[in-house]
């Protein structure tokens, strides 16, 4: 297909008339492997917090690379990490359940967000559940949370390590990770890092510090898995093509080396809920999930996409929609958030639908 630069910059300028958001930058991954970067009112290597992208870049495929490596579990007991984790059904609860977001949490986590950070693990590690793990599919930050710090307790390293050493280095992600503004490698001037909102919960604009209220205070102990990371549309565009291409990737010296093991590919882009290994974890009906990423939804990944279509959204407007059929993908980061949050995700989910039928209706 000849990519079509000049509709995909109308259906932009469209959204910021209608005041959807005012910077963005969108880049597209091609069947043939190639790459194409659209940068609007910024420039293309802008840094954005991208939100709750950050449960799948890094942490979802951190937990993906080590269940194939052997280190961890599908049925890997969360409890066996986390010994002080004291929610009624603690002994049943699995890594499967924090992949596929199956746990009945029903608290949302800016809710916590005055209390200091061991006060917020307080309230996950002591909740009381009113369904059994894997009786619905119930998308939340809990999970990933949980998540994150299994992953810190298995390695002894924290997300900002392991994403560095594993993803971001690796694979060329330069401007990729937690705290742009004070990080020792890689520091981003404020200038180049897209402001996220005027926050009346701070007193002040968020930019270059994390957005999800929860996530900021629990950075006082350590990354969390749900958000918090920062990044680049020309960096996620790797990372997804990594994906795309089952966990293989051009290294530093353009010879091919490996990034995760055979077999991320399909985790991340078929029904977790529909594996035979899902019956021992799961009673849910009808639930549709990838392992870590979100699976055909179409409400933010359009209607011409194959039923193996995997993404992700971020609240500050960010996405990720990749086919694993066609090996093409669609990456959103903008300022959907600033300088005021929306009551509802529905007019950027409306764009991001939108914008994934321009470009995968013309494949």
């Amino acid at each position: 297909m000849a990519f079509n630069e000049s509709n995909i910059l109308r259906l932009l300028e469209q959204a910021e008339a209608a005041d959807v958001f005012h910077k963005a930058v969108a880049g597209f991954i091609l069947p043939d492997g190639s790459t194409h970067v659209i940068a609007f009112n910024t420039p293309e290597n802008t840094v954005f917090d991208i939100a709750s992208l950050t449960k799948v870049c890094p942490t979802s495929t951190l937990a993906l690379r080590y269940i194939l490596e052997g280190k961890l579990g599908l049925d890997t007991r969360v409890v066996d990490f986390i010994p002080e984790l004291q929610t009624n059904y603690r002994e049943d609860i699995r890594i499967f359940h924090l992949l596929t977001h199956s746990l009945d949490y029903r608290v949302p986590m800016k809710t916590l967000r005055t209390l200091p950070p061991e006060g917020i693990l307080d309230a996950l590690f002591t909740y009381q559940f009113e369904k059994a793990p894997g009786a619905d599919f119930n998308y939340g930050n809990p999970a990933s949370v949980l998540l994150g710090i299994i992953l810190q307790r298995l390695t002894g390293k924290d997300l900002q390590q392991q994403g560095r050493e594993l993803f971001f280095e690796p694979l060329g992600m330069t401007r990729s990770g937690w705290d742009p503004l004070t990080r020792e490698w890689n520091r981003i001037p404020r200038e180049e890092i897209a402001p996220t909102e005027i926050c009346a919960f701070r007193g002040r604009e968020i930019q270059g510090e994390i957005h999800d209220e929860s996530a900021w205070v629990l950075r006082q102990l350590y990354p969390v898995g749900s958000a918090g990371m920062f990044s680049c549309v020309p960096d996620l565009l790797k990372f997804v093509k990594m994906v795309l291409n089952d966990g293989k990737a051009a290294g530093a010296d353009g010879k091919e080396i490996r990034v995760v093991p055979a077999g991320i590919l399909e985790m991340v882009s078929e029904n977790a809920f529909l594996k035979p290994e899902a019956r021992a974890y799961s009673s849910a009906a009808g639930a549709c999930t990838a392992l870590g990423w979100e699976l055909a939804q179409s409400k933010f990944m359009g209607s011409r996409v194959s039923p193996r279509t995997f993404g992700k959204t971020g609240f500050t407007g960010a996405s990720i929609v990749a086919d694993a059929i066609a090996g093409a993908a669609a990456v959103l980061l903008s300022d959907f958030t600033y300088p005021h949050r929306e009551a509802s995700a529905d007019r950027i989910h409306a764009f991001r639908a939108t914008l994934s039928d321009a470009f995968f209706g013309a494949l």
